[in-house]
């Protein structure tokens, strides 16, 4: 089941996500909060009471004090939403929770996200969703690989 997420479910959000900081950034409930605020979707995936993955959103305009955020904010001119993170739980993946939250997201406008180079199975996924490299940024010493997944049709 795939539903809004609450600030009852911010600690689990937490430990996901610092168990999944080879791609994505650090989080605690802060900065969770703050990022929610901001967000276009915060979203869960649930199963039998746990949760499974979760995924957050930004609209264009937001005061999110990112480089890679700032890097899609500089070179899309069309309305887009950015993918600032997508996280499935050891126990849930290669189960379609990915698949289904990126579903929730993808609509009829563009989706914008960022992929480290080395992380060669989020590349994969992202190219079998239709995702297109548009350019690189290095930051902290990583490369990240800017792509685009554009509107069915368009």
């Amino acid at each position: 089941m795939i539903r809004d997420m609450t600030h009852s479910d911010f600690d689990s959000i937490v430990h996901l996500n610092q168990n999944a900081l080879e791609g994505v950034g650090p989080l605690d409930n802060e900065s969770l909060s703050l990022l929610v605020k901001m967000s276009d979707q915060a979203l869960v995936a649930e199963d039998s009471g746990d949760i499974a993955g979760f995924v957050i959103t930004l609209p264009p305009g937001a005061e999110y004090d990112s480089s890679r955020y700032r890097w899609f904010e500089d070179k899309l001119v069309d309305d887009y939403v950015y993918l600032d993170r997508i996280v499935v739980s050891g126990d849930h993946r290669r189960k379609g929770v990915a698949s289904k939250l990126y579903e929730e997201i993808e609509g009829d406008t563009p989706v914008a996200l960022e992929v480290y180079e080395t992380n060669d199975v989020s590349l994969a996924f992202h190219e079998s969703r239709g995702f297109e490299e548009v350019g690189a940024l290095t930051h902290d010493g990583k490369t990240n690989l800017m792509l685009v997944r554009e509107p069915d049709g368009a």
